[in-house]
């Protein structure tokens, strides 16, 4: 039957040319990764970093309350987080990775960080190598959720982190801040 209206037998979609991709890791040093990633891996990073943190001041301060600035050295890998998955990110844009140093310049980082999310990607393969793949949906909606998530702890971290503060002000110098026990009993002549 040779019918001039029939929809052609061949597969169409066979013949078109598929772009090769590759299959972004979380902790890989290189190749690219597109804005759903960027916000998954950095709110991921920081939260479990955040948490770690946390828990080794609680358990630090028990110790005394200067052993647990030791905590302060989980600071140096959620930087270097940022800055490989800035690079990342950077590279996805076409851009060196070395553009992800603006992080660490004071007010300048906080009009940095609006260019890798916002900032559309390369189409195609570029000097940094092939495009990542499509986003799942499992990953958009990662993306919605731990920055909000991140957002929503914070101020129980910022909270957290002033009472560390205080106790390490307090032993270290030995001066009651307000808000601590020794302006208590300073308020009330000595008299509880």
């Amino acid at each position: 039957m040779n019918n001039p209206y029939a929809a052609p037998a061949t597969n169409m979609l066979a013949a078109m040319p598929v772009e090769p991709t590759y299959v972004p890791r979380m902790l890989a040093t290189t190749g690219r990764i597109g804005r759903v990633r960027y916000l998954v891996y950095l709110s991921l990073s920081t939260g479990v970093l955040m948490a770690a943190t946390a828990l080794m001041v609680e358990g630090l301060t028990k110790i005394g309350p200067l052993a647990s600035m030791l905590a302060l050295v989980m600071a140096i890998p959620l930087l270097a987080v940022i800055l490989v998955t800035t690079g990342r990110r950077m590279n996805d844009m076409g851009h060196s990775g070395w553009w992800g140093l603006l992080h660490l310049v004071p007010l300048v980082n906080v009009l940095f960080w609006v260019r890798p999310v916002l900032g559309p990607g390369d189409g195609g393969a570029n000097q940094y190598g092939l495009p990542p793949v499509p986003n799942t949906w499992l990953l958009v909606i990662a993306a919605w959720v731990f920055p909000v998530a991140v957002f929503l702890t914070l101020p129980t971290y910022l909270k957290f982190q002033q009472r560390w503060i205080r106790s390490v002000v307090t032993a270290y110098y030995h001066i009651p801040l307000p808000g601590t026990q020794g302006d208590a009993a300073d308020a009330t002549g000595g008299k509880r």
